[in-house]
């Protein structure tokens, strides 16, 4: 339990300490950003639009053998397209995909301080049909709203790709294709005379 969860109004002035294992190395918390090697996150997405990730290099270890070699890891970030507050909490829907690699217990509310206290939330699934295709747990503040960012980090390298949702393409129709006419000049367009 941290000082910031004990009393959340601390949120306004001091950052949530973060766990540096689980993020990129070089990674600074602000009270309404996280910035990986002076890269922040907010301002990636503001430029890059969501979902988007950034890769960077994995902190080393608390104890490392002499042969221990960096890897990739990816910090993600994404937008809240939908909220609902049920009984049991919070239901979120994101713009991205959440990848299996994604250490969703870090993760944070970025674009605005809050002084909230943390609830935990279900995300959907945006590939998913149907209810009870409940995806993954994370935990947020409780006045989350649509539009607010969240970003994560992931344990390997990604790439965009992973991260965004791919719309399924409408079926081929089986009719038979309109063929254009073969093109052909009038005669009157070679002759100037």
């Amino acid at each position: 339990m941290t000082l910031t969860a004990i009393l959340p109004s601390l949120r306004a002035s001091i950052p949530d300490p973060l766990d540096p294992s689980a993020w990129p190395a070089h990674t600074e918390p602000t009270t309404d950003d996280v910035r990986v090697s002076a890269v922040s996150m907010a301002r990636l997405a503001d430029v890059a639009g969501t979902p988007c990730e950034h890769t960077a290099e994995e902190a080393p270890p608390r104890y490392r053998s002499r042969d221990w070699t960096p890897r990739g890891m990816s910090v993600a970030v994404a937008a809240v397209t939908g909220v609902r507050r049920t009984d049991g909490g919070l239901v979120l829907e994101l713009d991205a995909v959440l990848p299996a690699c994604a250490v969703l217990d870090e993760a944070r509310l970025i674009g605005r301080r809050t002084t909230a206290p943390r609830a935990t939330a279900v995300v959907r699934d945006p590939l998913a049909d149907g209810e009870g295709a409940d995806a993954a747990v994370l935990v947020v503040p409780s006045d989350v709203e649509v539009g607010d960012l969240v970003c994560f980090p992931c344990g390997r390298a990604l790439t965009h790709r992973e991260v965004v949702v791919t719309h399924h393409v409408a079926p081929v129709s089986t009719a038979s294709p309109v063929v254009p006419a073969p093109f052909s000049t009038p005669a009157s367009v070679g002759s100037s005379r």
